[in-house]
């Protein structure tokens, strides 16, 4: 039961039942106000959700505190329940990831060509939901990320687990040059504690060739139950009495379980395809996010939602993060402190669309926008306007990124600018 609101209560039970702390939140005697700091690392049983943020945190270690700890702190509080995940498996118009985004990878180049394909997860228990992150990648082309989500209730400091039953087979000439999967992957049909900070755990495939007319391929075929070739996942809480699994796909009754390998690497003269597109942002450039100002570089590796602009209601809101393409050009201008593309759409007062080369924009993106020239003004972050004084070539080629999110925008370094994926 809830702790009471006011009056009395205790570490055991001298101030009654429904007013005592351990009573609700666990813990063997002898008990310790200090052992309920909110640090994320409960020892004896102790239970506290996450989202009971009248306790304060702990630090570093749980050695160090910043703010005193009160009985005070505890009115209010319940212990997490028993939770629940989603009801359906990530999902993006279909279940994810599939084949042809994910699985699907092969290149031929005469400059160490590579392809591959990885897959990790991680729990958010800041929004309460479980994160994947999805990439297949080839080494001519831009690192492109993929994001998903699935939420979950009552499950505060949940140990969550992940699994992946997979069987793939390796071929070509160059045979030795195959992850299949790499090391560091979880064993097939073996689950892996899930990390609250980081994609773990991740599995990964990979092939490359490394010398003249080799191939090197690794592949995968469909089955009808969950143990086929395919990579299928499955995640689940500490005890596994809460599950979720997929990708799956039923078509005329009969169902596919996993989502398919096809990887291929050729050392051969037919280049693979460019880099990706063309409209980003430099990568000095920072990405505004729920724990403030982040580098791509970090948000690529949160589960940190991403500040946007909705149009519609005129507010700033909190949004998913659906996409990350990360890739290099030479294409950059600075725009006063803002580097980006030459055809990255940012967004002028009113909500008008501008880019240095709107013809580029066009051309490559089939989205109008008008012509960026000094006088205009910036949409900023913190709901001013900034005229532009300065619009100038920026040498060189430069690591450059672009996020998609729900709202199609985001802020980077103050300005709002286009997703353009």
């Amino acid at each position: 039961m809830t702790i009471e609101s006011s009056g009395a209560i205790s570490l055991g039970t001298t101030a009654g039942t429904d007013r005592s702390i351990s009573g609700e939140l666990g813990g063997t005697q002898p008990h310790a106000l200090s052992e309920y700091y909110r640090d994320g690392s409960y020892s004896d049983g102790i239970s506290i959700s996450a989202s009971s943020t009248s306790i304060p945190t702990g630090g570093s270690g749980a050695t160090y505190y910043g703010q005193a700890i009160k009985f005070s702190d505890f009115y209010g509080v319940s212990a997490p329940v028993a939770g629940s995940l989603a009801t359906t498996w990530f999902t993006d118009l279909g279940e994810v990831p599939t084949s042809f985004r994910w699985g699907t990878q092969n290149i031929t180049s005469g400059t160490n060509p590579s392809a591959g394909a990885e897959l990790g997860f991680q729990n958010d228990q800041t929004n309460d939901r479980i994160a994947m992150r999805y990439a297949g990648y080839k080494s001519s082309a831009a690192t492109s990320y993929s994001f998903a989500y699935i939420s979950y209730t009552g499950y505060g400091t949940e140990t969550f687990r992940a699994k992946c039953q997979y069987s793939a087979t390796v071929g070509g000439t160059n045979s030795s040059n195959a992850e299949n999967p790499s090391s560091s992957s979880p064993a097939t049909n073996t689950y892996a504690n899930m990390s609250t900070s980081t994609y773990s755990p991740r599995w990964k495939w990979e092939v490359s060739a490394t010398s003249s007319l080799t191939t090197c391929t690794i592949s995968a075929s469909s089955g009808s139950a969950p143990s086929s070739a395919n990579p299928y996942w499955t995640i689940a809480n500490s005890t596994e009495s809460d599950t979720l699994s997929g990708p799956s796909t039923t078509f005329n009754g009969t169902t596919t379980y996993g989502s398919g390998l096809s990887l291929s690497a050729t050392y051969g003269t037919t280049q693979g395809p460019p880099g990706g597109g063309g409209v980003c942002i430099h990568e000095d450039m920072l990405v505004s996010t729920q724990n403030g100002q982040e580098s791509i570089h970090t948000v690529k590796d949160s589960v940190s939602k991403i500040w946007a602009w909705n149009n519609e209601t005129s507010t700033k809101e909190l949004v998913d993060l659906l996409q990350i393409n990360i890739v290099n050009h030479d294409n950059l201008y600075t725009v006063n402190n803002l580097k980006l593309t030459e055809d990255h759409v940012v967004y002028l007062e009113g909500f008008i669309k501008a880019s240095v080369a709107p013809a580029k924009t066009l051309e490559n993106y089939e989205v109008s926008a008008a012509q960026l020239t000094i006088g205009d003004k910036l949409m900023k972050e913190d709901g001013t306007l900034e005229t532009v004084t300065s619009i100038e070539v920026l040498a060189e080629e430069h690591v450059t990124y672009t996020l998609k999110t729900t709202h199609g925008n985001f802020y980077a370094n103050g300005h709002l600018v286009d997703s353009e994926i």
